[in-house]
């Protein structure tokens, strides 16, 4: 499927600055291209605008590249991996630039501006005590050629702006509909820094041409920049892609994403635990609607069901309740093996684990202990503190404390529930070792409770806080199983020391 009707193959791009890690809105932006492109057979293209000399980083650049690939959003060509249209960062193609601005200066659509930082400080101020929008005077506009020549060759710091053409401007954005604007408000924009790096909008659009991007699918805090870019098209006579603009990720209260209000890195949320299923379904109703009431989407059901068409002119919520929602469905549907290699990580965070298990034998325990928390866990992340008990044993002291609070364990006294924990840990001392299993374990504790006349509870909550020092774990059964024996034996033998 092809949209454009000359023939041209779709192309789109997602153009990150390298001054941060990858950002939850520049992931959606990245899905959502990606997902365009899949659709029609055409390319998505990752390129780095690094323009930005002075905050662009190559640890920020590797961030970004990291959390695009975690989430599974790989790039047709990019600065990794190449490509027929390179290079792929926006710093590489100086000569390009100057070249635009060169054929601007002859056209007549740009002119060099001498303006000191602190002139423009004052037509600032004027404006605001004027209370109008401030916009450049455009006083440079008037020097004559001499008079310019005589400025440069003296050494006088000079920047090149746009000259803009007045008038009324309008184009069909892919996602918002037709926007207009008064070109009279624009102003001359900078397109070259006295350093002579190319400000956004130059590089841009010199990007966009020789790339071949068809369509540029970007955030409305961009739609500023779009008319400025359009002349800027309009005056080199390159032929302008095709523009969407998706709203802006807010908080629930409506505020921006920031650092303040919690995570806005994807490398942040894979280091808290969520999985890459669970961000890119999260991302995708970020901004898109189905218009049906599912809510679990893989990334092929999103290359089949995504549309422009229902993506919201408004800025969208990012719900982080629904994502933890959407991330303990994505972790119950993992097979455990995969599970499990996915816990391990934060395991050896937590000091766990020195390493993998090397052994089939560890990891077949590692596997059946994770097994007993899947339906429980949110995140990764909960996974070592849900399993610690599994590694660490737990104070009696501690324990003995929590049985004295423990609803179950204060039905008896103290006498009475060391003498029944003691009997217990005699019927638990008898099975034989291959006969440690769940289900002879529920026989034998059954028959315990049965004979003590207690309900099962009474006597099954104090051995499940003997042996993990809590009142919630797996199913108890289960967690002796998998905790052993010797273990199990070992825990419940000092706590039983402690109450006699």
């Amino acid at each position: 499927m092809n949209d454009l009707e000359d023939g041209r193959p779709v192309r789109v791009r997602i153009a990150p600055s390298p001054t941060g890690n990858c950002h939850v809105g520049t992931a959606r932006n990245a899905l959502y291209n990606l997902l365009y492109a899949r659709q029609r057979g055409g390319a998505f293209v990752l390129r780095i605008d690094d323009t930005d000399v002075k905050r662009s980083t190559e640890e920020s650049e590797r961030g970004v590249l990291e959390g695009l690939r975690w989430l599974g959003l790989q790039w047709d060509e990019g600065p990794d991996i190449g490509g027929a249209f390179g290079p792929y960062r926006q710093s590489e193609r100086q000569e390009l630039y100057h070249a635009a601005v060169q054929t601007l200066l002859e056209r007549g659509r740009a002119y060099y501006c001498f303006c000191s930082p602190d002139e423009l400080a004052d037509e600032r101020r004027r404006a605001r005590a004027e209370g109008r929008p401030y916009q450049y005077s455009g006083k440079c506009r008037y020097l004559s050629p001499a008079q310019v020549q005589e400025r440069l060759r003296a050494g006088e710091r000079a920047t090149v702006r746009l000259t803009i053409e007045p008038g009324p401007m309008t184009y069909v954005d892919m996602v918002q509909g037709p926007i207009e604007q008064d070109a009279a408000l624009l102003g001359d924009p900078i397109i070259l820094r006295p350093n002579g790096m190319p400000t956004y909008n130059l590089a841009t659009v010199v990007n966009e041409q020789v790339m071949r991007i068809t369509h540029v699918l970007r955030s409305a805090e961009h739609i500023a920049n779009t008319f400025a870019q359009l002349q800027l098209y309009g005056a080199l006579g390159y032929e302008p892609p095709a523009f969407a603009h998706f709203g802006l990720l807010l908080n629930p209260d409506r505020s921006k994403i920031s650092k303040r209000t919690g995570a806005v890195f994807i490398g942040e949320f894979r280091d808290m635990g969520y999985t890459p299923e669970a961000m890119v379904n999260h991302l995708a109703l970020s901004g898109w609607s189905p218009g049906t009431e599912q809510e679990i989407f893989s990334l092929d059901d999103l290359i089949d069901s995504f549309s422009l068409e229902r993506c919201s002119k408004s800025n969208a919520i990012y719900d982080r309740n629904k994502l933890e929602w959407l991330n303990g469905y994505y972790i119950r549907q993992l097979d455990v093996a995969e599970l499990t290699r996915r816990v391990v990580p934060f395991l050896e965070r937590a000091g766990l684990l020195a390493s993998p298990p090397s052994d089939a034998a560890g990891m077949a325990w590692l596997t059946r202990i994770v097994a007993l928390e899947q339906e429980r866990l949110k995140t990764l992340a909960d996974a070592p503190a849900s399993l610690e008990f599994f590694f660490r044993e737990p104070d009696p002291g501690a324990c003995l404390e929590l049985l004295r609070a423990n609803r179950f364990a204060r039905k008896h006294s103290p006498a009475e529930l060391g003498a029944a924990l003691a009997s217990a840990l005699a019927a638990l001392r008898g099975i034989e070792a291959d006969g440690w299993s769940a289900e002879h374990l529920e026989q034998v504790l059954d028959a315990e409770t049965a004979r003590l006349g207690w309900k099962r509870a009474e006597l099954l909550m104090p051995l499940r806080i003997a042996v993990s020092g809590r009142e919630a774990t797996p199913p108890l059964f289960d967690t002796l199983a998998c905790l052993g024996q010797p273990a199990t034996l070992r825990r419940l033998a000092a706590v039983v020391g402690m109450l006699e």
